[in-house]
């Protein structure tokens, strides 16, 4: 563990108990809740929705997704364009604590996609979680959690373009957090680490250690709105190559949920990729983080989404790009049992270092349709399409792929 996070642990500690008695004494309204409206797929339907199965002092859900797809470019190519059908498993467990204070999750998933004719395809992801939090006061909580999982990246992902196999890695985490609200001011703070390990030889220049603090002070301008600003500082140690840094982010926003109808959260800042090595170069920029929830009817929910940061793309000549993205989904309630919704999203992608020129642009459109059938069973169906340009001396593939696909979930 580095410096970094033991500093961030013991800061943590401090914090939590220098707040703890200062919290015992308050009480009041949070006037950081938000739950004036219901979105279309948070909307409960007793007669459609699963109940969880109780077991002792825990809500167990659990289901099973099967489903068949088609896809017209399995592998994202430019040309020589190769489709395939893909029978798809996805069962899911959770379990979380029913207790009237203090919380106890934890949670797998798996998703296996089985390729008919292209078996270098078939891949199995699965995640688990475990978190808990203890309520010191009801103004003052303590969080912990562990998560880990294997997962592949999709074939147009930048580095898995190339390669026999697309992209895959095995990932875990831990974080601990303290949060503190005292009438109108609210102040958090998060220590953690995630690990990624890939498992093809050309990726593994990306095996990476991210060590990272977060903090964040909010204020309630009333029950309505609040102000925050906040930090995130992250120590990125590669185990296989030189791409080690260090990533700051600085922003200011506002939480909302207004009589107008609308719920969600702009933050705009700025962010500073700095590489120890020259050959990938310093990154600096306007950093967004933005999601709104518009309600025009009772049946309908609008969500736009907007985001601008760095990241690593995984290619050998460059450890920074610059993603900035714009969605919106709607999704409606046609009948009590038969939602319907659909999705826009731009992407771009601007690929930084001293040996690379390239830019990708990509749009993704998804319409889809879930049939409740009963509490126990729900028909899915989905049609989606992307194209993806690149441009530069350093451009990469241009592809499309569009993918149908079919199913039904199971609750017990």
């Amino acid at each position: 563990m580095t410096k970094s996070v033991i500093k961030g642990l013991m800061l943590t500690t401090a914090v939590a108990a220098f707040l703890a008695p200062a919290a015992m004494a308050q009480d009041g309204e949070n006037p950081f809740l938000r739950g004036r409206y219901t979105s279309v797929t948070e909307r409960g339907q007793p007669e459609f929705d699963p109940e969880p199965v109780r077991v002792g002092t825990f809500n167990v859900n659990a289901s099973l997704g099967a489903s068949a797809a088609y896809n017209d470019n399995v592998f994202a190519s430019p040309n020589n364009e190769r489709s395939d059908t893909i029978i798809r498993l996805q069962p899911t467990v959770e379990a979380r604590s029913n207790w009237t204070s203090h919380e106890l999750a934890a949670g797998v998933s798996v998703d296996h996609r089985e390729y008919s004719r292209n078996d270098s395809e078939t891949a199995t992801d699965y995640s688990a979680f475990l978190n808990g939090r203890v309520d010191v006061t009801r103004n003052f909580q303590l969080r912990a959690g562990v998560d880990g999982g294997h997962v592949t990246e999709p074939r147009y992902a930048a580095a898995s373009f190339v390669g026999a196999e697309p992209a895959s890695f095995d990932a875990a985490g831990v974080f601990v957090s303290a949060l503190y609200r005292q009438d109108r001011i609210q102040v958090e703070g998060t220590v953690g680490m995630s690990d990624q390990d890939f498992n093809q030889a050309v990726q593994q220049i990306r095996n990476n250690q991210n060590t990272y603090v977060s903090a964040r002070v909010s204020y309630a301008i009333s029950p309505d709105v609040a102000m925050f600003v906040r930090s995130r500082r992250e120590e990125q140690d590669y185990s296989l190559s030189d791409r080690d840094g260090t990533r700051t982010t600085v922003d200011a926003g506002v939480n909302f949920e207004l009589a107008a109808p609308f719920r969600g959260e702009i933050a705009v800042g700025s962010f500073k990729d700095e590489r120890d090595v020259a050959t990938y170069g310093n990154t600096s920029g306007l950093n967004v983080s933005a999601n709104v929830q518009w309600f025009p009817t009772q049946l309908t929910t609008v969500t736009f989404s907007a985001n601008r940061g760095a990241f690593d793309p995984g290619l050998a000549n460059s450890a920074t790009a610059v993603s900035t993205a714009f969605g919106i989904r709607v999704d409606h309630e046609l009948l009590r049992n038969v939602l319907l919704f659909g999705t826009l999203r731009q992407e771009n992608a601007e690929y930084e270092g001293a040996s690379i020129d390239r830019e990708d642009k990509a749009t993704s459109l998804a319409i889809g349709a879930a049939w409740k059938l009963n509490k126990n069973a729900r028909l899915e169906l989905q049609a989606s399409t992307r194209q993806q340009d690149s441009s530069g001396l350093s451009a990469g593939p241009e592809m499309n792929q569009n993918v149908i696909s079919a199913g039904i979930r199971v609750y017990p």
